[in-house]
């Protein structure tokens, strides 16, 4: 799996089918304690960074255990309701854009490194067992898995690029 490619590709579609996506519907929160679509992106900048310091740890660390973080309360302080729609844009591309060059860059070897040590039971998108064995590219996958599931809540006829994880 080549995971570089992968945000590549997405990088190169998103962009523009947001900023085809009319304002007002961008901004529209669907309830007070939900978040609009600019917000999910915004979302999105904050997984970016927090992936990005994972993705950067797991070699030195020799585990795949790292702090969490609440993403309404980020959300909220970072006030995307209140940013203009290109600025969360550009943050989000550029970060991603960032952290594409960390993952083309990572050895193979630390990707497939497996390890029990770590919360994938508790903050992966796609929930693993307790002390099932896992690698970095999984993590990895799973960044890539959340930021399309985010997609889909932004983009009406978004489709999927990641593939099902195969190791």
């Amino acid at each position: 799996m080549n995971y570089h490619d992968t945000l590549n590709q997405i990088l190169a579609t998103v962009p523009d089918q947001i900023r085809a996506i009319d304002a007002a519907e961008m901004n529209r929160k669907p309830a007070p304690a939900k978040w609009s679509k600019k917000e999910i992106l915004g979302h999105l900048v904050d997984s970016a960074y927090n992936n990005h310091q994972r993705f950067l740890r797991a070699e030195s660390q020799g585990n795949l255990i790292f702090q969490g973080y609440d993403a309404d309360e980020w959300v909220i302080k970072n006030d995307y309701q209140n940013r203009s729609i290109e600025d969360v844009l550009q943050m989000w591309e550029m970060c991603n854009r960032h952290l594409s060059i960390l993952i083309r860059d990572i050895p193979k070897e630390v990707l497939q490194k497996t390890t029990t040590e770590h919360e994938f039971h508790i903050m992966a998108m796609n929930l693993l067992k307790e002390g099932e064995p896992s690698n970095l590219s999984y993590l990895i996958w799973d960044y890539l898995f959340h930021l399309e599931y985010h997609m889909k809540q932004i983009i009406v006829d978004y489709q999927d690029i990641n593939p099902k994880f195969e190791g």
